[in-house]
């Protein structure tokens, strides 16, 4: 795995509410823009852009029952 380094800043607005935010990992990143999926198309329809999206860099990954209170994911 290669080690990415950002330099970003997010700012949205939604409903009212407003983020901004300055991630400086991708893992901050992920986790900005899975808030803002969820904030725009719901918890059920960012599961499944998130399924379609994992399964883009493995093939043998189907989503279903791996990520429905999975033990394994539980870190």
């Amino acid at each position: 795995m290669a080690r990415v380094f950002l330099v970003a800043s997010v700012k949205a607005t939604w409903q009212g509410e407003r983020m901004e935010v300055t991630p400086t990992t991708a893992v901050q990143m992920a986790a900005v823009s899975v808030r803002l999926l969820i904030e725009e198309v719901g918890a059920e329809k960012a599961r499944k852009v998130m399924r379609k999206e994992f399964a883009r860099y493995r093939r043998d990954y189907k989503g279903s029952g791996r990520d429905e209170g999975s033990p394994l994911l539980s870190d």
